[in-house]
């Protein structure tokens, strides 16, 4: 996750089971700039200077709308340079992603990059990395669970470090 100016990102915080912590730590340059494990649902999204209350007002409905959800790692899936971990379902988040996109058209997944935008948690990035390997050790720290009832937005600092902006309760009713 990185741009030319302080970005944000729409993610789901997964809390992994500690091998698959310390192998993504290790692993994954994303995780030496402070972002946590995650499933995606909106990068790039606005520059940090706009995250504002109105912005904020309207993920909030977005994440009220959405009911909390239980989410399966059972597999190893593989991007080029990529190892990571499919969600099952990955409906709920997919949907969360229509959602938040259908609010701000302006940013779509990935700057529209892919014409499939498959929900995912990235273990590691890195082209040079042994991924065979870290496939392979992914793989025997599953199957695990986890309740997903929040989205977060993180923000870039300007010294490139990833931070908790908001945390928004899904289903919660005013």
């Amino acid at each position: 996750m990185t741009t030319t100016q302080p970005a944000s990102a729409v993610v789901v915080r997964v809390r992994l089971p500690v091998m698959l912590a310390r192998l993504r730590v290790r692993q994954d340059w994303a995780a030496s700039v402070g972002v946590p494990a995650h499933v995606t649902i909106l990068f790039p999204f606005l520059p940090a200077e706009r995250l504002g209350p109105a912005v904020r007002r309207e993920l909030d409905a977005i994440a009220r709308a959405s009911e909390p959800f239980d989410v399966r790692f059972a597999r190893v899936g593989r991007f080029p340079g990529v190892v990571y971990l499919a969600p099952e379902p990955a409906t709920p988040f997919t949907r969360l992603t229509e959602a938040v996109v259908a609010r701000f058209p302006d940013f779509p997944p990935y700057e529209g990059a892919f014409d499939e935008v498959v929900p995912h948690l990235t273990i590691t990035e890195a082209e040079d990395a042994p991924l065979d390997e870290i496939a392979a050790r992914t793989a025997r720290a599953l199957p695990f669970e986890r309740r997903v009832s929040a989205l977060e937005v993180l923000v870039e600092a300007g010294d490139g470090r990833w931070h908790s902006r908001w945390r928004l309760e899904l289903g919660v009713r005013p």
